[in-house]
């Protein structure tokens, strides 16, 4: 089904139809080739395999005996480009001395590399055990890259070699990644903590002068003799480097939209625990504070970071009776009580306004029949908002793409979709007037056009105002859509007929509550007219 008819009337595009049947024809075929992709071309209607590779081991087995040169042509041409230091160590390509010199400053000093990294996603398949498609924020605390991945990413040992040896977190210093997972790429934010897994406590221990010059196995050996099983309970997974840090795992703590409840009893274990560990410099941290990534280097003082797994799980309902203090008596009573109603802000859903602003976005192209400018800017937004609403990557381009189509002059197609290509690590979302004034859209185009949410303020007034009317209309005559011209002619027909009855002036604008000036214009206008 055609993404952008989806938006509409949910009907099937001519691609989907001409590659159906080209799979029923050709089932044998594509049973025997299936790294072979049907794909329809719009100019000659017709439907033709092309090579895309389904992983890179199949990518492999045909770039065998390759030269260097042809293996990055073909890394790039199919997307596999942040694998290649897999597949050069698989297919035995060393880089030569020019890519090594390019590829480093010379006042770069090479720290070791992760190497144990079936720990590693040992580590990341227990603390992020769900089966949804979100996502934990990597970050380079040394350079400031920062990205987003995938969690099933950081359980394939493949998948994790090449974004550890990739550009971005290349020189394996100070790499780090969240310990709570979020619904979107969009931010590392508290509102878009998706579920809270890990709970962590850091034991700055060196500020404290008894400890100072101790190392964090010796710290760690005290904190398991006097406080485990007594203050806290034994933590999940230790990390200790230049310090130390204690993380627990918490099942199931998902945070559900509108609710504070999870993040507030992620906030008070971290605080409690970290109370009971003051005098080791303990301190809470926040749901979106970030773990060091275990075989990375500490810049503090060069020490190598490890981990050290325990496996134990905790219920929440657990924690909190257990570990945690009972609630004092007064608390019940002052939650149950009502509060006082202050102004209420209803904020719009994120995927209907998702949805909303791609409709928009179409319902402009087809009002100027594809005749306009900003077609680059169009193109963007439509990629990342469909993003938003929760599309595949593939989706989002070919939605993209379908709306390029519209266009009187497309856009190339490749081109395009490398200039756009960066809405996949992060999406966008710009005010209604900063839309509005790229596409030098005024407020008679937006009545016209009948956006439904990227309007200005102006027009989301004119339309509040137009509401409150009908709505008045419809309490007090009946009609919602009855004219103002049809009011007066009704109010001058009873005046007329009070006048005739020999009612007093002062009676009749009680009758129709109206003023006595608005009375004597009536009065004007029937006898203009030449009724009385």
């Amino acid at each position: 089904m055609s993404l952008a008819e989806q938006l509409f009337q949910h009907q099937d595009s001519e691609s989907e139809r001409a590659i159906a049947e080209y799979c029923r024809s050709h089932k044998e075929q594509l049973f025997k080739f299936p790294n072979m992709a049907p794909t329809f071309d719009p100019k000659t209607k017709k439907v033709y395999c092309v090579y895309k590779p389904r992983s890179v081991e199949d990518l492999m087995q045909v770039m065998v005996g390759l030269s260097k040169k042809e293996v990055k042509n073909n890394l790039k041409k199919y997307g596999f480009w942040e694998h290649r230091n897999y597949i050069y160590q698989r297919l035995d390509l060393t880089e030569t001395k020019k890519e090594t010199k390019k590829s480093t400053n010379s006042a770069d000093i090479r720290e070791p590399r992760i190497t144990n990294l079936s720990k590693l996603t040992n580590f990341f398949s227990f603390a992020f055990d769900t089966d949804a498609s979100v996502f934990v924020h990597l970050l380079n605390k040394d350079t400031g890259e920062t990205y987003f991945q995938p969690i099933e990413s950081l359980k394939d040992e493949v998948k994790l070699s090449s974004i550890l040896q990739s550009h971005r977190f290349g020189r394996n210093v100070d790499l780090m990644y969240s310990l709570s997972t979020f619904k979107t790429m969009k931010s590392a934010t508290d509102e878009n903590v998706f579920s809270i897994p890990l709970i962590q406590i850091d034991v700055d221990y060196r500020k404290i002068p008894e400890f100072k010059k101790n190392k964090p196995q010796w710290v760690w050996e005290l904190i398991l003799k006097s406080e485990v099983g007594n203050t806290i309970p034994h933590p999940s997974v230790i990390e200790y480097g230049h310090q130390l840090r204690l993380l627990f795992k918490v099942k199931d703590l998902y945070v559900k939209n509108g609710s504070k409840s999870s993040k507030n009893i992620a906030r008070r274990l971290s605080t409690v625990f970290a109370n009971r560990l003051a005098k080791y410099g303990a301190e809470a941290q926040p749901i979106t504070s970030h773990g060091r990534i275990a075989g990375s280097v500490n810049s503090k003082d060069g020490s190598i970071v490890q981990i050290e797994m325990f496996g134990h799980e905790y219920e929440i309902e657990v924690l909190k009776e257990k570990w945690l203090d009972p609630l004092p008596d007064w608390y019940l009573e002052w939650k149950s009580k009502t509060k006082k109603k202050g102004k209420v802000i209803y904020l719009q859903n994120t995927y209907s306004l998702n949805k909303k602003r791609l409709r928009d976005f179409f319902r402009i192209v087809n009002y100027f029949h594809g005749d306009m400018d900003g077609r680059r800017f169009l193109c963007f937004m439509v990629r990342s908002h469909a993003l938003l609403l929760g599309y595949t990557p593939a989706e989002a381009k070919e939605l993209m793409f379908e709306l390029n189509d519209l266009f009187k002059i497309p856009l190339n197609q490749s081109i395009i979709e490398q200039d756009t290509r960066n809405v996949e690590r992060k999406q966008y979302f710009y005010k209604n007037e900063t839309i509005l004034e790229w596409l030098c859209i005024t407020l008679e185009l937006e009545e016209k056009m009948k956006l439904e949410t990227i309007i200005s303020n102006k027009e989301k007034k004119r339309r509040n105002k137009v509401k409150k009317l009908k709505l008045y209309r419809e309490k007090v005559y009946g009609d919602p859509n009855i004219s103002k011209r049809q009011l007066i002619e009704e109010e001058k027909q009873t005046i007329k007929e009070l006048l005739k009855e020999e009612y007093r002036k002062i009676e009749i604008c009680e009758i129709l509550g109206i003023q006595p000036k608005t009375l004597q214009r009536r009065i004007k206008e029937l006898k203009s007219e030449g009724f009385i």
